[in-house]
């Protein structure tokens, strides 16, 4: 199940990505998602998984924590080779499309691990920042999207939590079959909903407090400055994205 280092929290620890300009950050999981999306080689699938799986070794956070969320979706892994069996796909294209999933969830893990939510809300305030033509309230936007990614796995801590709660009571998600958890996780279905709203809601007071303005554009205390690493990992990007051009026949 989930604890507090699942999906979508925090981990503190000093590492190169970690320290990754968080545009930059960004930028590079748009390109990514954009190749995921229109790339159907198997080379360029598996060359993308590969710099993903560099990007974890490299971000120092246990790898345990990663896997975690891979083991969690192991049903609809299962359920994706059943509908590429019903449509007669062949194994290289089940294949391929059990890498591009596995690829962005592992990409979401690896910003949300070595992104905090200040920095994450900074990276996407500064993003749209340069696509701000109409000039929007874009710092409240990026406050907005942030809260939105961050839901998810506020709702499975709150889940986590309120399950053991329920345990103590008589209800055992943890030692039931599978009736058992099903019948465990619907009576609670409502009050987690409702909790978790009332957390997020905290979460906005709290960066209330600590003087994020959605009304004004926000100064970050910390200097982000485009290092080596930023210009090393983006250039792995763009030349996946070379690679897909020339396989297109778009460049040569």
């Amino acid at each position: 199940m989930y604890s507090r280092n699942s999906f979508g929290s925090f981990y503190p620890v000093d590492s190169s990505v970690h320290r990754l300009n968080p545009v930059v950050k960004l930028f590079n999981f748009i390109v990514a998602i954009l190749l995921i999306i229109l790339s159907d080689s198997l080379y360029i699938n598996l060359f993308l998984f590969s710099l993903v799986l560099c990007m974890e070794l490299l971000s120092f956070v246990p790898f345990k924590y990663y896997f975690r969320t891979f083991w969690s979706l192991r049903y609809i892994y299962i359920l994706i080779l059943f509908i590429c069996a019903y449509f007669r796909l062949s194994i290289t294209e089940s294949f391929i499309y059990i890498i591009k999933l596995i690829t962005v969830v592992e990409y979401l893990n690896i910003l949300a691990f070595t992104t905090s939510p200040s920095e994450s809300a900074y990276g996407i305030e500064k993003f749209l920042s340069y696509f701000n033509f109409l000039y929007l309230p874009i710092t409240k936007f990026a406050f907005k999207i942030n809260k939105m990614l961050r839901y998810v796995p506020l709702m499975l801590t709150v889940e986590y939590k309120t399950l053991k709660a329920e345990a103590s009571r008589g209800i055992d998600y943890f030692h039931s079959n599978m009736f058992g958890r099903m019948n465990a996780v619907g009576t609670i279905y409502r009050n987690i909903l409702a909790l978790t709203k009332r957390k997020s809601r905290d979460i906005a007071f709290a960066s209330e407090l600590r003087l994020y303005n959605m009304k004004r554009y926000r100064t970050n205390y910390r200097t982000n400055r485009v290092g080596f690493y930023d210009l090393f990992f983006t250039v792995f990007h763009l030349v996946l994205v070379y690679a897909y051009l020339v396989q297109r026949g778009v460049m040569k």
